[in-house]
């Protein structure tokens, strides 16, 4: 329903020629949802906040205009509504952000060498611990390539900026 109604609103046009949602935008909604492992959604509220998600990263990130970003959260939002119910359309009005750089990396026991952090997509704890990840991340880069230190300021929407660019 929601991809039918952004597939015949959301037109393209001469400036905003990337506007065509085909199948594969769709079936990216479902791969993120089935990409979640089952024991990051442990409520129908944390369910129906993935899927909002899920849908703003696919549809909306690929917008140009605000006015288009605004209608598919419009869209998202009256969806939940006649799909969810009041209550979880209530509880999930503001999109919930999911990220899957938020563990910590861990170290191989035989070797003690540094492990990667295990990639496992959940909801976000908050904006000041995503922060904290990104300049840990940033601090690690800079301590690896010492003549390239990046010295960035990061301030909301370039989290968020830097959350889009990560999913």
């Amino acid at each position: 329903d929601i991809w039918d109604k952004i597939k015949r609103s959301l037109l393209p046009t001469p400036q905003r020629f990337h506007y065509i949602f085909n199948m594969r935008e769709l079936s990216r909604v479902f791969q993120g949802i089935l990409d979640t492992p089952m024991s990051a959604v442990t409520s129908e509220s944390l369910l129906v906040s993935l899927w909002k998600h899920e849908v703003t990263r696919v549809f909306a990130d690929k917008l140009a205009r605000e006015r288009d970003k605004e209608f598919v959260d419009k869209v998202a939002q009256e969806f939940c509504e006649q799909h969810f119910g009041e209550a979880l359309a209530d509880e999930n009005r503001e999109t919930r952000w999911w990220a899957d750089f938020q563990r910590e990396s861990g170290e191989d026991p035989e070797t003690g060498e540094e492990t990667a952090a295990p990639k496992i997509y959940e909801p976000i704890k908050s904006m000041e611990f995503v922060r904290e990840q990104a300049y840990a991340f940033l601090q690690k880069f800079n301590d690896a390539f010492p003549a390239k230190t990046m010295n960035l300021v990061l301030f909301d929407d370039a989290m968020r900026h830097m959350m889009r660019i990560n999913r």
